[in-house]
Formats: structure tokens, sequence, C-alpha cells
């Protein structure tokens, strides 16, 4: 089925109107403003629903599922020791997770072709995880990820499972992950400038 170019240029306005919207509401992820702006400046993309990586505390049987999950702390920066202390004396309803992910951008092409470059250029930062999610009238849906990702385990109904040592080892290694997925963002704005159309 082909694209439907008139519908995807419309589609793309959209979303470049809405982007400044959101810079302006302060609901944009400011760490990704350069990027989604180097993906708007080729003809043949533009982007949608997009995260710079973040560190969530999330109360829900699983860090992965979302049907009755609770996100009960959410920042795109690395966090403090003190921040996670506090969130722990509230009661539980499943369990307690402190979940850090990487970035997440989402990609849409007028083309096959530009969706391949999108591709290549995504893998070269490190965007391993990425693939392109869908076609149809509206464009291809490339989406790219790190397969950044780490969860712990910090309490339950039944109390506490990780002790002060541990719980500081968690925050530390949240951290890392998260800066891991900002050096990538970096390395990706780096490729798309390599990769520029001129």
């Amino acid at each position: 089925m082909p694209v439907n170019e008139k519908l995807w240029r419309k589609r793309r306005e959209e979303a470049y109107k809405r982007l400044w919207e959101d810079l302006e509401i302060g609901y944009l992820d400011e760490d990704l403003l350069d990027i989604l702006l180097e993906f708007f400046k080729r003809p043949e993309s533009y982007t949608t629903s997009s995260c710079s990586g973040r560190i969530v505390v999330v109360d829900s049987h699983m860090p992965w599922e979302r049907r009755d999950a609770t996100i009960i702390f959410k920042k795109h920066a690395p966090i403090s020791l003190d921040e996670i202390k506090d969130l722990l004396k509230q009661p539980v309803l499943y369990r307690l997770w402190l979940v850090a992910s990487g970035p997440i951008i989402h990609v849409v092409t007028l083309t096959a072709k530009e969706a391949l470059k999108v591709l290549r250029i995504a893998r070269e930062a490190g965007f391993k995880h990425s693939g392109v999610m869908s076609a149809s009238r509206k464009g291809y849906l490339v989406e790219l990820r790190t397969g950044i990702r780490l969860a712990v385990l910090l309490k339950t109904p039944n109390g506490l499972v990780v002790n002060e040592q541990g719980l500081n080892e968690a925050v530390k290694a949240v951290n890392e992950a998260l800066i891991e997925g900002k050096k990538r963002l970096n390395r990706l704005l780096e490729a798309l400038h390599r990769h520029s159309i001129k």
C-alpha cells in the first residue's frame, strides 16, 4: 500500500507545530530538541512521541507491565539517594521497582528507502534495538531504541528488599544507565550531522 504523500505532509506539519507547542508548555523533553529538529531537516522524515531516557519508580507486579501499574516518580535526569528514600516510606500495592530506560525516538518516513537510512544512522550511533514498526498509508514508523533498560526491585507489601548499601548501588547503577543513554543521544546527533541532506 503506497504512502499517501499529501496526508503524510499534513501530518508532518502538524507534528512540527506540536513540537514547538510542547516545548512552550514544558511538555517536550528538552534533551531531544536538537535531534528532533535534525529529523525535521530531512525532507522525508519527521518525529512523533519521543523520550531522551528516564528513571521511574513504579508500583506494579513486574517492571514492564502497564496494566494496574502506577508511576510514582519520573525524572529525565540523574536521581539522588534521598529522592528514592522518601518514596520508600509510602505503602506499596504490588511491588516497587526502580527502572532506568534509554532513549526512544519515533520517526515517520515517507519512503522505505528513507526508513532504512534512518535505521542505519541510528544503529551507527548505538541504537541497536531499532526497527520499522509499521508501514501504512500514513508512512513508515521507525522506532529507535538503544536497548538500555535496568530494573531493581526495592519493596513489596511485606517490606524493603534492599538495604542501605544495596539502595545506594541501585541508584548509582540507574544513573549510569541513564547517562549512557544520553551519550548515545549525542552520538545520534553527530551521526545525523554526518548524514545530513545537503
